[in-house]
């Protein structure tokens, strides 16, 4: 039996025997990349030690061209405007994109980065947000 991403998108082709190890990472994508990707979470099967970057490149595949467009530049690096987090640590803190996803399972979040502040809509994400941020593990 093989493993294949999981998603509302079909895979590309890219399948791992389930004999081989792997990771699965979960991204949970908000605001307008939510948007973008048609759906909220994706789950990626990836190969140990694999890193941020080579989840960014899997996600463009996966969750389509308006994602890449505006989530990624042209160098599949991810724009400015994306913040990313693993397990609930922002990949600054890490090692940025070349952090080593480790684990069965990894929760990786991508929300858009937001400037200014008088004016942020208090939808249902930046609550969500705000709940995580909060949250004491």
């Amino acid at each position: 039996m093989d493993l294949q991403s999981k998603g509302a998108e079909p895979d590309l082709g890219h399948t791992v025997s389930a004999t081989e190890s792997t990771i699965t990472v979960k991204a949970v994508l908000m605001g307008e990349l939510k948007r973008w990707a048609g759906r909220r979470d994706v789950e990626v099967i990836l190969q140990p030690e694999s890193t941020v970057q080579t989840l960014v490149k899997r996600l463009s595949d996966l969750c389509g061209p308006d994602f890449a467009r505006r989530a990624l530049t042209k160098e599949m690096s991810l724009q400015p405007h994306v913040a990313v987090f693993v397990d609930g640590v922002h990949i600054g803190e890490l090692n940025g994109t070349q952090t080593v996803l480790h684990s069965g399972q990894v929760e990786l979040m991508m929300l858009p980065s937001f400037e200014g502040g008088s004016g942020i809509h208090q939808d249902s994400d930046a609550r969500e947000i705000t709940a995580l941020s909060s949250r004491t593990d």
